[in-house]
């Protein structure tokens, strides 16, 4: 029988989908809203008692201005507005009921919940399922490795390779040339994704395609064309731009072996978690079904 697969789950990346996604109509006993935290607690339980996860790993953001990439880049997801009040509260929330229901949660300061899942899933000895809609993720793809996204549905190495033309660990060299505006990136001017791609393609990462100039009209990408005279002036931005988009798979995150099996948590606290949330009617039944075991 095979292994039953890790899922590794981008928690923020489910809890904003609930938060928007879910009617602004439910508040706890303070007049709080949470409705982000009735739809991801209804994703978290589909999770592990309709779709059976029995091995979880729920990853979070807490570094969205003190990553170590925003050290590297200033203007890295610069652009992006800070939660409010309702929101942090939300969220947090989110991570301590994930908890209380004996799922490993984990979050770093300054490492992504990408990074956490790149730095679990290296570590992986069994299949993993990563659980997310952020495309950074692609570059994790490898036999036994697949990406799950809620939108576009389920890619795996065979399927990006056969889209893009290159394996999916040089997806940061093809993001780093075509830039990404999600978390403003803006790659070098006038490189689009299919020049992008067709460059790495051919000549593989960034280093292979700067020493392999005379090559570039084969691509497309004519020696005196304005396309090539941005490539040669942004080549250290480009590089740079990678260092930004690749994942980072030592993360320092600990966790015990085993301890990605779901347990039962602190069934009271999870219950007195989603009471105080003013929630209990809408989750009886699940609570009643992890506490059956």
């Amino acid at each position: 029988m095979s292994k039953q697969p890790i899922h590794l789950v981008d928690g923020s990346i489910y809890f904003f989908r609930a938060l928007f996604g879910v009617p602004d109509l439910f508040f706890d006993g303070a007049g709080k809203a949470v409705n982000g935290v009735k739809g991801y607690l209804h994703f978290l339980f589909d999770l592990v008692l309709d779709q059976g996860a029995r091995y979880l790993v729920v990853a979070f953001d807490e570094s969205l201005t003190s990553c170590f990439r925003n050290d590297l880049y200033p203007a890295y997801k610069a652009h992006r507005p800070l939660p409010d009040e309702n929101i942090k509260y939300q969220f947090k929330l989110c991570q301590r009921l994930t908890a209380s229901l004996g799922v490993l949660t984990l979050a770093h300061s300054r490492f992504e919940a990408d990074d956490i899942m790149a730095t679990v899933a290296a570590r992986a000895r069994r299949p993993v399922r990563l659980l997310s809609r952020d495309k950074d993720l692609l570059q994790l793809l490898r036999p036994g490795v697949t990406l799950a996204s809620p939108v576009s549905g389920v890619a795996t190495e065979s399927q990006f390779s056969a889209q893009f033309g290159f394996p999916p660990a040089l997806y940061p060299d093809y993001q780093a040339l075509q830039g990404d505006s999600v978390d403003n990136i803006p790659g070098v001017p006038g490189v689009g994704p299919k020049t992008a791609a067709r460059l790495v393609a051919r000549f593989g990462g960034l280093e292979t395609i700067y020493a392999n100039r005379p090559g570039w009209p084969e691509v497309g990408v004519g020696a005196q064309s304005r396309v090539a005279q941005r490539l040669l002036a942004h080549r250290a931005d480009a590089m740079l731009f990678r260092q930004l988009t690749r994942l980072h798979r030592r993360a320092p995150v600990h966790y015990p072996a085993n301890a990605t099996r779901v347990g039962c948590g602190s069934l009271d606290g999870l219950r007195r978690g989603i009471e105080r949330a003013g929630l209990l009617r809408h989750f009886a039944g699940p609570l009643a079904r992890v506490a059956s075991g």
